[in-house]
């Protein structure tokens, strides 16, 4: 009984073991698709901006049918940021960046994996990661508002950020034909 004990202890902390050095690795993922720099999901939370996340991979099929949505949202409210969590991870960096070409995404897009991300949902959320897409909210001051599973209507989106937001501040919506954004 003690060495069944004794075992899960030290398959726990090589699990903690595991997970420190995942996330510690600089060679690792959370890095931007477009410059290969290292980020992190909390340079682009709070500052002002509701800030949206949407975790993708690039053979998603749901995530193929809804980024154009994503992509034309993006800058519509001038109080709101989109950043991009691609899972393809280091191996699929070729893959992720040819999704982001193909859907011409200019929102800052970091290249992770589902084991960091999951990991990251854990320590910041309290929840797992079930899939892709996943949209996570947080408000202007970095606080979570919603963390979703699955497509997220944009004109839903829209309408909770603007009821959401102070009227003090501007939360005007961005004439999206207008090419001097």
């Amino acid at each position: 009984m003690k060495y069944h004990v004794l075992a899960n202890k030290i398959i726990h902390s090589f699990i903690l073991a595991l997970a420190f050095l995942l996330l510690n690795n600089t060679a690792s993922a959370f890095s931007k698709i477009t410059d290969g720099q290292i980020d992190d999901i909390k340079n682009h939370i709070g500052n002002g901006k509701w800030t949206i996340l949407e975790v993708w991979t690039s053979d998603c099929p749901q995530c193929r049918v809804h980024m154009p949505e994503m992509v034309e949202f993006d800058g519509k409210l001038k109080n709101a940021r989109m950043l991009g969590i691609s899972l393809d991870g280091l191996r699929g960096i070729e893959d992720a960046k040819g999704f982001v070409s193909e859907f011409k995404i200019k929102f800052p897009t970091i290249i992770s994996n589902p084991i960091e991300m999951n990991i990251w949902m854990q320590q910041n959320l309290g929840e797992s990661l079930i899939g892709t897409p996943t949209f996570i909210l947080f408000d202007p001051e970095g606080k979570l508002v919603a963390a979703q599973p699955g497509i997220v209507a944009i004109s839903s989106l829209e309408k909770f950020i603007i009821q959401n937001s102070d009227p003090e501040k501007e939360v005007n919506v961005v004439d999206i034909t207008d090419t001097s954004r």
